[in-house]
């Protein structure tokens, strides 16, 4: 796991969740020893769509994560 990247990741979140996008975030990592890439899974608010919270995500995470790991699971 590059801690770095992790570190970033999880700033621009947490970023989301003070903003109201975002209620929690799960960021994972995969992939073989040494290659591990970043797979993020978030929760929106109620007051905000899948679709409106994928695109707020994706913006906010490009060049860090790539956009198709990057899921919305939901309120």
């Amino acid at each position: 796991m590059d801690l770095i990247k992790h570190e970033a990741i999880a700033d621009k979140l947490e970023e989301g969740k003070l903003a109201g996008w975002l209620s929690d975030y799960l960021v994972a990592w995969h992939g073989p020893s040494g290659h591990l890439e970043p797979n993020v899974t978030v929760w929106r608010t109620i007051e905000r769509s899948d679709e409106e919270v994928l695109r707020y995500v994706v913006e906010r995470l490009t060049g860090v994560v790539e956009a198709q790991d990057i899921a919305v699971a939901g309120v």
